[in-house]
């Protein structure tokens, strides 16, 4: 068998740690069942991250990272449709199950919780600021919004619907939310 390296091999290990986080939740990533899943060897894990709660973190951070847009679009409405759409897609896609074990999980694992709202959540919440800073300075944000509940109001409702009610969550959806949510909480009073 050829002997994997660099991106290929990164992959099949974020895909088992995904695999398993889905289907045994976060005590089912360990090195040796990720060694196993992604058929290569707990050094060669050991190598790239010192236990499985940093595996777990990176791998979390990798898919946030790829699935929430963070560039500027130009306008604070835009770039909410953007970051909604990005929480959307990831909400409904084929890491929704995984997302939903991690959360699940994170009530019996404090080290788990801590990296992911460190690392995964931190991530968000510095993007956010960016991003309502970036509008207060074109001036579709006001200054004095209050950023630690405008970068999650949006965000909070997908979460809600993931995690507690089962709602759709559609591309209608975040669309009310940025125009009839969103646009006049951050808008000039």
């Amino acid at each position: 068998m050829k002997r994997r390296r660099g991106d290929e091999l990164d992959t099949a290990i974020r895909t088992a740690v995904l695999r398993l986080l889905a289907d045994q939740g976060p005590a089912g990533v360990t090195m040796e069942a990720v060694a196993a899943e992604a058929r290569t060897s707990k050094p060669v894990l050991y190598r790239r991250w010192p236990d499985r709660t940093s595996l777990l973190r990176d791998t979390l951070l990798d898919v946030a990272r790829a699935a929430i847009p963070h560039a500027d679009t130009g306008s604070y409405r835009g770039d909410m449709l953007a970051v909604l759409r990005g929480w959307a897609a990831l909400f409904t896609g084929a890491n929704a199950d995984v997302l939903r074990a991690a959360v699940a999980a994170s009530a019996h694992d404090p080290e788990l919780t801590a990296a992911f709202q460190a690392d995964v959540i931190g991530w968000r919440k510095q993007e956010m600021a960016a991003l309502l800073q970036r509008g207060i300075e074109r001036g579709d944000v006001r200054p004095d919004v209050p950023v630690d509940i405008a970068r999650e109001l949006g965000q909070s409702v997908l979460w809600h619907r993931l995690l507690v009610t089962g709602d759709p969550i559609t591309d209608d959806l975040v669309v009310t939310l940025v125009d009839d949510v969103l646009i006049p909480f951050v808008a000039a009073r």
